[in-house]
């Protein structure tokens, strides 16, 4: 009896122990297992007049007449686009319009927000900024988590850049469930550069690493920034490279000018060479006179002295 009474107040000390000890942090845990083989989409941007595809995976071009319109929650008009147009923007939840205005979706299908492209000039989701070929949507991890995906690790981007593998999750998912990941890699066409580059299944653990920064002056472009936001360091070489070029252009033709100028003073001197030429033949048909005026002198002499002989 007694040792049954010492083993139950044994099991209820154990007990309260393991209730009393807190948790560990599910990051410290680490991702569930099924994160080993990942799913892993794209999602992008839409923007007005651009090639995309609709809800079945056909091919769409978001032109055509503008019959729809943006409107906000208070019914205010954004700005007017086709239908192909509006259908996606609802689709993604975003849109990039030709100006550079970009909307989100706000509380309903049908009412729609302007971004602030100073803060975030490519877009966000409940105030979290997102980057291209960085932000991943997910809807079991929290956000900010910084990911390794293996399969991404040295894959080369449409810009030109090498990957690292390294991203965070910025953005929630609403078509999918646990154990996936949605990729935003900003634009459609660079959906279809990497769909078949990259695998559906892919390797992903919990990792504190570095992300990087894939942003160029093409990317600007495309997404109407100019020379704003997101600068890079491959920016300043392109900028450094045009510079170079330039300055090897203007050497080049400063070379070429001074080549000329060369030729010219060649010509120069042939020209005073030839003048000079032209003076001693000068000279010369000058003293070729001299001679013979003197050699009339002598005959004019010859004959006044023939002419004193023969008065004598």
């Amino acid at each position: 009896m007694k040792l049954s009474l010492a083993i139950a107040l044994m099991f209820s000390i154990t007990s309260l122990v393991t209730m009393a000890a807190p948790l560990e942090p599910l990051e410290k845990r680490g991702l569930k297992s099924c994160y080993k083989h990942a799913t892993l989409t794209q999602y992008w941007i839409p923007k007005e007049g651009d090639k995309d595809e609709d809800n079945d995976g056909n091919s769409v071009s978001l032109t055509g007449p503008k019959t729809k319109e943006l409107r906000t929650s208070s019914g205010k008009t954004i700005a007017k686009v086709s239908e192909a147009t509006y259908a996606k923007f609802q689709m993604e939840g975003t849109g990039l319009l030709k100006d550079g205005q970009m909307v989100n979706l706000d509380s309903g299908k049908d009412e729609f927000m302007t971004v602030d492209r100073k803060k975030d000039p490519f877009g966000e989701d409940d105030d979290v900024a997102l980057d291209p070929w960085v932000s991943v949507a997910a809807n079991d991890l929290d956000r900010g988590t910084t990911l390794y995906i293996k399969e991404l690790d040295g894959f080369k981007l449409p810009g030109g850049k090498a990957h690292n593998g390294c991203v965070r999750v910025d953005d929630e998912g609403w078509s999918f469930d646990g154990c996936q990941l949605d990729f935003f890699v900003l634009r459609y066409d660079s959906y279809k550069a990497m769909e078949n580059g990259i695998p559906e299944k892919v390797s992903v653990e919990q990792k504190d690493c570095t992300v990087q920064n894939y942003v160029t002056s093409q990317v600007k472009k495309w997404a109407v920034l100019g020379g704003g936001a997101g600068s890079s360091d491959d920016d300043d070489d392109d900028d450094d490279s045009d510079k170079k070029d330039k300055r090897e252009k203007q050497e080049t033709k400063d070379d070429d000018e001074d080549d000329e100028e060369g030729d010219d003073e060649d010509e120069d001197d042939e020209d005073d060479e030839d003048d000079e030429d032209d003076d001693d033949e000068d000279d010369e048909d000058d003293d070729d006179e001299n001679d013979d005026d003197e050699d009339d002198d002598d005959e004019d002499d010859d004959d006044e002295d023939d002419d004193d002989e023969d008065e004598e």
